[in-house]
């Protein structure tokens, strides 16, 4: 039993390294900055703004974290939903904050809500690019959308518009699909 024990022990400590390498995702070690992310909601115009916990991560690069990714959701003259996306790091809890779905370029849709977010470079790419698959809907009809951040000087978040505009009109469903077709892209 023993040697089973240190068996399991060692498999998991090995797996446990490979698992900190490249760029990852975690669950947040606090939510202090959701105030912060809430309040700048507000000022963008929208009300009744809700912070999705389930799909706002930490980000580690190499096990360091380098900021935390928001995903939330408000709604415009009380009528229509719009998702955002925000990033705080240590020194600046509101680094990045963008509206997607419902908004912009994206404001013929409501969103629904964030369905997945995922790493989709490899850790030995040298941009790093996070993908986040939302569930839209289209005048009654559901489907999915997408957008593609990317992470610059290791802390700085930006709206990747050209990846992101490849991805249109791809009907991948979850976010081994982007990964393959990322890679088909990138080259």
């Amino acid at each position: 039993m023993k040697s089973i024990n240190l068996f399991l022990g060692l498999a998991l400590s090995i797996s446990s390294a490979f698992s900190i390498a490249g760029t990852t995702l975690k669950n947040p070690e606090s939510n202090l900055s959701n105030s912060s992310v809430t309040e700048k909601a507000t000022e963008t115009g929208l009300s009744n703004v809700k912070i999705d916990s389930k799909q706002t991560f930490d980000i580690l690069s190499n096990g360091k974290k380098l900021g935390t990714l928001v995903q939330g959701k408000g709604w415009l003259r009380d009528v229509h939903p719009v998702c955002f996306v925000s990033w705080s790091t240590d020194q600046h809890s509101d680094a990045f904050f963008m509206q997607t779905m419902g908004a912009d370029d994206w404001e013929t849709v409501d969103c629904d809500k964030v369905e997945s977010v995922g790493v989709l470079s490899r850790s030995d790419d040298k941009d790093v690019k996070i993908a986040v698959i939302y569930k839209v809907d289209v005048r009654g009809q559901y489907s999915q959308d997408y957008i593609i951040l990317g992470i610059k000087n290791h802390n700085e978040v930006y709206y990747d518009e050209n990846t992101t505009e490849k991805f249109q009109n791809s009907y991948v469903k979850d976010i081994a699909a982007m990964r393959k077709k990322y890679e088909k892209i990138k080259n």
